[in-house]
């Protein structure tokens, strides 16, 4: 439950950033991209979906947000059916 708890407050803060960044213009980093099989359920060999974003850098503000906060060191965003999964080191 915690992690969840985690997550949801790590997408939501995620959102947050995206905003800014989209409403001050910055660019942002594209991050690498995995094949879709790596955002299925359990996701690839050592990673997990951590959320879901319709945009790319929704999901890289969150990845972002996620390393700045200590809880991953490092991310990826895949383009699965039409969302970009946020997948974290499992």
């Amino acid at each position: 439950m915690q992690k969840l708890t985690r997550t949801a407050v790590t997408a939501a803060a995620g959102a947050v950033m995206a905003l800014a960044l989209t409403g001050a213009g910055a660019a942002v980093v594209t991050v690498a991209t995995a094949p879709a099989a790596a955002a299925a359920g359990t996701g690839a060999q050592g990673w997990e979906t951590a959320g879901a974003f319709d945009t790319q850098q929704e999901c890289a503000a969150a990845g972002d947000a996620g390393v700045a906060a200590g809880s991953w060191t490092n991310y990826r965003c895949v383009l699965f059916e039409a969302r970009w999964d946020l997948m974290i080191p499992a």
